[in-house]
């Protein structure tokens, strides 16, 4: 950090600013229960408003981008409107960037704790990355400004700030501030940053944090949301109007948020490119010298047209390709299944490479996939820039919480792509197996995301604040647990119900801040079935019990007749063992002369049959299916609130296999290998077995030589 800047912090710290009336939501504000108020964010959007939300936030942005040197002089005006009936003495801001100044920030701790982030990218000399405030005003008034720890973080952290202001707004009022800002982009190790020529820039400017009121998101009193910057979190922000001017070198192209207002115009430094958008919360651009383009456009009924365009290095052509592929069809899908997409842009960049951890990063009309030219990670790309553009619709149109209640967007995301991505097997190449004649191998994705969805003992529920968890791979669950939540409570629901429901729950909270209440409810509604949605979201949203049935036991044996003794024409007779062993012999015969065609199994005598299985987790309805050596089989619905279960049969045939959830239906289930038995001890599944761990052997050193 520069020694002018250091000097800086101590002469702001030293101020002495007046306090806040309205407090800060603190660390444990997520895993909302209380549904908000149906006036909650100015009420659901019809459609017949002038604006597609309320804004709150706007900015005029100046950006002037130094690639050399990978810096950024900003300006920026705010014009914020205060929706409480308090007066507003104090705003409060985030300042992102720094999370990479250095060791002490929220976020390098826990990297530090957790281990690494994503990739593990590492910070070297000089590869640090700040934002300075150069100055604050109010009608030109220098405004102080101290840094603030919300959540409890480390005193070295400069992530949040509060700012006092000259001139308190009243209710209804509008404040505007100004502010000029310097910024030392990082080297990209997360979500922003620099390679080389390579420039993703986001969360780049000072960011006014959200005022909530009573009834929205579990808030009972105006309060303000502005959490420090997290490893694993991401953003939350009021929607506003964006109009930002970007100064970058001549060769230069630039892609960003929103539309180009018309050609780049000739200025000292460069060009100046201007993107507008409206209705979003948030802005972040791209530029590089040796970026190449790919457009096209996305039409469909009840849509207006949509410019899309991939930006892409010329390493990654191929990337690209499948990229603008899977953007126009993500936009098909997601405008059928949940509502027409609202903006007229989408803007795609494929990072170069050694700046993959600039890939996979979204914002509202522009996101970031990754680049892979040979299969089989050719097919991440089509998944990344899918799960991306979904964004848009989560984080972007519902504009969740991302600190507080990340499944809401990482894990609905998660669900909605995979059910995209489920319609058909995925065919993953292996150049390897290729050569020798092979063909793709089909890709089950809901397959994929049991192998790390589902756990025996979650440490955490998917509900929950992003940072609060107990290791990386636990909070990963937030991403494909909640994918196989949702799917499984459509087995519970029907496919209509629970796309109804989603609908519902997207036509409700689009362009406002749902909770995970608001989420419930929406289902609730939907269904009419408040008990079980109730129970449903305790156990497994607010919860994490794992789903565990087992089939345990399964026999059958002839109903012979057994020792003591039986009354026979009116006299009790005694039968033993001798006695029974002739009865057999004799009937046995006796039916072979009648029946010799017969097959083995099938004589005078029932079978009796025993199936058991054993609840070993939460409670989920089940189906049985037991068959039997006639061919017949029986289907047996086990319902909830039995911890074990023991069916019997009589039968003329034995039972041979029983299996429980022959559908498939509940993926949560810890372990698929134990809901099926045979009678007899079966060869087969151990011969299958050991093919397919050569054959995934096989796979991954394929994998390794594709590399």
């Amino acid at each position: 950090m520069p020694l002018a800047f250091e000097l800086l912090l101590l002469t702001v710290v030293a101020v002495a600013p007046r306090p806040n009336a309205v407090p800060l939501a603190d660390a444990s504000a997520g895993a909302v229960r209380v549904p908000s108020k149906p006036s909650a964010w100015g009420g659901p959007r019809t459609g017949r408003e002038p604006t597609l939300s309320d804004r709150v936030a706007n900015y005029r942005l100046e950006a002037v981008l130094d690639p050399v040197a990978h810096t950024i002089t900003g300006k920026e005006q705010l014009t914020w409107r205060n929706r409480s009936d308090l007066q507003i003495a104090s705003l409060y801001f985030h300042l992102y960037l720094n999370a990479f100044e250095g060791p002490g920030s929220t976020f390098m701790t826990e990297k530090a704790q957790y281990g690494a982030f994503r990739s593990g990218v590492s910070t070297k000399k000089g590869e640090w990355g700040w934002i300075e405030l150069r100055k604050v005003q109010q009608r030109g008034i220098d405004l102080p400004w101290v840094f603030v720890h919300p959540d409890g973080g480390p005193q070295t952290d400069h992530t949040v700030i509060r700012v006092d202001l000259a001139e308190p707004v009243a209710p209804g009022g509008t404040a505007v501030v100004d502010i000029e800002f310097f910024d030392q982009l990082p080297r990209v190790v997360a979500r922003s940053g620099y390679f080389h020529t390579f420039h993703l820039v986001g969360q780049w400017f000072p960011k006014i944090g959200v005022l909530e009121l009573a009834g929205e998101r579990g808030a009972t009193a105006p309060r303000w949301n502005c959490h420090e910057y997290h490893l694993n979190s991401e953003f939350y922000a009021d929607f506003g109007s964006y109009d930002v001017s970007i100064v970058a070198p001549r060769e230069y192209v630039v892609g960003a948020v929103g539309e180009e207002q018309g050609a780049p115009r000739e200025v000292p430094f460069g060009l100046e490119h201007r993107f507008k958008q409206d209705d979003v919360h948030d802005f972040a651009f791209a530029a590089d010298s040796r970026f190449q383009e790919l457009r096209a456009t996305h039409e469909a009924p009840g849509s207006a047209p949509v410019a899309v365009r991939v930006l892409y290095p010329s390493e990654y052509q191929r990337a690209a390709r499948t990229t603008l592929a899977a953007t126009l069809e993500s936009l098909g899908y997601f405008s059928r299944t949940l509502g027409p997409y609202p903006y007229r842009t989408s803007t795609v960049v494929v990072p170069p490479f050694n700046a993959i951890e600039a890939g996979g990063m979204e914002y509202e009309t522009f996101f970031t996939s990754v680049g892979f030219n040979e299969e089989p990670l050719l097919e991440l790309t089509r998944f990344v820039t899918v799960h991306e553009f979904g964004h848009g619709y989560f984080m972007g149109i519902l504009a969740s919480n991302e600190f507080e209640e990340p499944f809401l967007d990482e894990g609905l995301n998660e669900f909605w792509d995979a059910r995209l991505m489920g319609e058909k097997p995925v065919p993953v190449r292996f150049p390897a197996a290729a050569r020798s004649g092979f063909g793709p191998w089909p890709l089950d994705w809901w397959d994929y995301l049991r192998i790390s969805g589902t756990t025996r003992y979650p440490a955490d529920p998917i509900a929950g604040n992003s940072w609060d968890r107990y290791s990386r791979e636990s909070y990963a669950l937030v991403y494909a647990r909640t994918a196989l939540v949702f799917h499984d409570l459509g087995q519970l629901l029907g496919d209509d119900v629970f796309a109804r429901a989603m609908r519902l729950y997207y036509e409700r909270w689009r362009f406002r801040h749902p909770s995970t209440a608001d989420l419930r409810v929406a289902f609730e509604e939907a269904s009419g079935n408040h008990e079980m949605l109730a129970a449903w979201f305790d156990a497994e949203v607010y919860g994490a019990q794992p789903v565990d049935d087992r089939l345990e036991e399964i026999e059958s044996a002839e109903a012979l007749p057994e020792r003591g003794t039986v009354l026979r024409s009116g006299e009790r007779v005694e039968l033993e063992d001798r006695s029974i062993d002739e009865l057999v012999r004799k009937r046995r015969q006796e039916f072979r002369r009648h029946n010799p065609r017969a097959p083995r199994w099938q004589g005078p005598f029932q079978w009796r049959s025993v199936v058991q299985a054993r609840r070993y987790g939460a409670h989920v309805s089940q189906t049985i299916v037991v068959s039997f050596e006639d061919g017949s089989t029986e289907t047996i619905e086990w319902p909830q609130g039995e911890r074990w279960h023991r069916w019997v049969f009589e039968r003329p045939a034995g039972a041979v296999s029983a299996q429980l959830d022959p559908e498939r239906r509940w993926l949560l289930d810890v372990d698929k290998l134990d809901d099926g038995r045979t009678r007899e001890r079966q060869l087969l599944p151990v011969n299958r077995w050991t093919l397919e761990a050569a054959a995934w052997l096989s796979a991954a050193l394929a994998f390794l030589e594709s590399l």
